[in-house]
């Protein structure tokens, strides 16, 4: 008798350890890829083949914040629906196409096809695993267009589905796109012990006269600041002004007060897209 008790405790170990693992990793926070064991995700991929996979950059922002802002903000933004879903959060790179801020030290890019390739082919490895339905979250305005390339060369050309999850907050203030208000807010909330707000100082915008003179028509014409946009965060190779250093003092892209940014207006925005991003993953399970 002692054996057969013996036996079937043996048979249910690996059952209550993997178990265990999940109960714990529940109530400790997020599952990612790399904390965790191949038995583990294993294990997960018997009921939920859905993978989260953060894009970010490592770029200049500013003087008061890291380079890893864009990094950070994604990947914490994207633990946090793992807290809430536990849906595997799967971080490949730490770069991005940033080209545009080169004039500051310490600056990493990539080529938009070099960063589609090194992701799409560690992606194979995910659907080759069983993931099927994966979700970007992207922390860097320009990843955009390798994130729109990997979602259109993964529904094409494999079993799974790809989307990009929402990533709007609240709506920000005019030309506050780049460590101004609203980033460093989210930073303040997301990574408080990497904020230096007394470094924090409104920048000097030095726009081209081309610029300015596409920003008083468009006063009439809103349209035309789609073309002000366009010339904005542009390889310096292109003459057209708009690489971080050409016009902005310190790499900060904002109009906004610095002073007036708060960890509460981080997580007001952190929590609309983590709710948003909840909703829809919630909603995908019930429909399939």
């Amino acid at each position: 008798m002692r054996a057969i008790h013996l036996k079937c405790l043996c048979l249910m170990l690996p059952l209550l350890i993997v178990g265990s693992f999940f109960q714990s990793r529940a109530l400790a926070g997020a599952f990612v890829l790399q904390e965790m064991s191949w038995v583990e995700v294993g294990e997960y991929l018997k009921e939920n083949d859905m993978i989260i996979i953060p894009l970010g950059s490592t770029e200049q922002h500013g003087p008061h914040l890291p380079l890893g802002s864009d990094y950070y903000q994604a990947f914490e933004i994207s633990k946090k629906i793992s807290e809430r879903t536990g849906v595997i959060v799967a971080p490949i790179l730490m770069v991005g196409y940033s080209e545009y801020h080169a004039g500051f030290p310490g600056v990493l890019s990539i080529k938009p096809e070099t960063m589609t390739q090194v992701l799409f082919e560690s992606i194979e490895f995910l659907i080759e695993d069983g993931f099927r339905r994966i979700m970007f979250m992207n922390g860097h305005g320009g990843n955009a267009i390798v994130q729109e390339n990997l979602i259109h060369r993964i529904n094409q050309t494999t079993e799974a589905v790809a989307v990009a999850l929402d990533t709007e907050g609240t709506e920000e203030e005019y030309l506050d796109w780049h460590s101004g208000k609203t980033e460093t807010s989210k930073m303040l909330y997301l990574m408080p012990s990497l904020v230096r707000m007394e470094k924090a100082e409104k920048p000097t915008m030095r726009f081209t006269a081309r610029m300015e003179r596409l920003q008083a028509h468009a006063k009439n014409n809103p349209e035309l600041d789609k073309v002000f946009t366009a010339l904005l965060g542009t390889r310096e190779q292109t003459k057209k002004g708009g690489a971080s250093h050409e016009f902005s003092s310190n790499g900060i892209w904002t109009l906004s007060d610095l002073q007036s940014v708060s960890e509460a207006l981080g997580k007001q925005n952190v929590d609309i897209v983590v709710d948003k991003a909840v909703k829809f993953i919630e909603a995908w399970r019930e429909a399939e």
